[in-house]
């Protein structure tokens, strides 16, 4: 059966996937340091970015950093990052966010991204109030934005804050400007967006096109909640983002020790569930990337 296949989206469906666990680690995000562990610097990315690997995270999501904390859409910037992280021997695929900066970037520079070197890149499935403001992400930026990364080598990540956002899936791969298989991120917890809820999984998973595979980010201080979610996940065949900026807390609900330390608990947590862990080679093959 094919990864997200129909057999695995029932929420009373304990049959253990076949395919291994892809999971991302989402290093460090676009705003402040929430804590002392919290990566904002370009080192410290990278170095993050390199124990996570090494903890078990096939993928790396990073926002490019300059040298005083501050964020930047600079494709030189990532291409630097990325540069560090794989001169370093990590071979985690390496997943660069061209999202808007917290409102600061504008259509091009996010088009810009798609030139950081990175072997995927973020693609927003639609506009919706983010907080205050707009995210704008309409039609004809997502078709420039996805075009632009399939001129790459990169492979974009196509994320879904809404479920209307599906929509967008369809019309993409019915243009031909996306080609499976395709990783879909639905993303829970954005102020405007899907709420923190398990119960739409199986729901979001079922209108997924055939060979399309799902993961989820959980944006959350609920550390319950996250941990909910991630675990729904894993039983019904998808994919898991775990790292500090989308939850800062670990368990017992004290600060995470670190981005490596949540992978190592979302490893944990999938092996207890039967779950194997990808390797960055089987990550590869399942995403369809070089």
């Amino acid at each position: 059966m094919e990864p997200g296949g129909a057999g695995f989206r029932h929420p009373d469906d304990q049959l253990t996937p076949s395919h291994p666990l892809i999971i991302t680690a989402a290093l460090t995000g676009g705003g402040p340091r929430k804590g002392p562990a919290h990566p904002v610097t370009p080192e410290a990315v990278v170095a993050d970015a390199i124990a996570a690997g090494r903890a078990g995270a096939a993928i790396v999501h990073i926002h490019a950093r300059t040298a005083d904390g501050a964020t930047t859409m600079a494709p030189e910037a990532y291409r630097a990052m990325v540069e560090a992280i794989r001169t370093a021997g990590c071979d985690a695929l390496i997943d660069l966010s061209a999202g808007d900066d917290g409102g600061k970037a504008d259509h091009a520079a996010r088009l810009a991204v798609a030139d950081g070197d990175g072997d995927l890149v973020t693609l927003a499935g639609g506009p919706f109030n983010l907080g205050g403001r707009l995210y704008d992400n309409g039609p004809a930026f997502i078709d420039r934005m996805a075009r632009a990364i399939t001129a790459t080598t990169a492979k974009p990540i196509l994320e879904i804050f809404d479920t209307g956002q599906m929509a967008t899936l369809h019309r993409l791969l019915a243009a031909g400007v996306l080609a499976s298989p395709v990783l879909v991120e639905f993303v829970m917890g954005v102020p405007g967006g899907m709420p923190v809820d398990a119960r739409l999984l199986p729901i979001l998973a079922e209108g997924l096109p055939p060979d399309t595979l799902w993961s989820i980010s959980v944006q959350t201080a609920d550390p319950a909640a996250f941990r909910m979610v991630l675990k729904q996940a894993i039983r019904l065949g998808g994919h898991i983002r775990t790292g500090l900026e989308d939850h800062i807390l670990d368990a017992e609900g004290g600060l995470a020790d670190g981005n490596a330390a949540l992978v190592a608990e979302a490893v944990a947590l999938a092996l207890d569930l039967g779950r194997t862990i990808a390797t960055p080679n089987e990550a590869r093959r399942l995403l369809g990337v070089a």
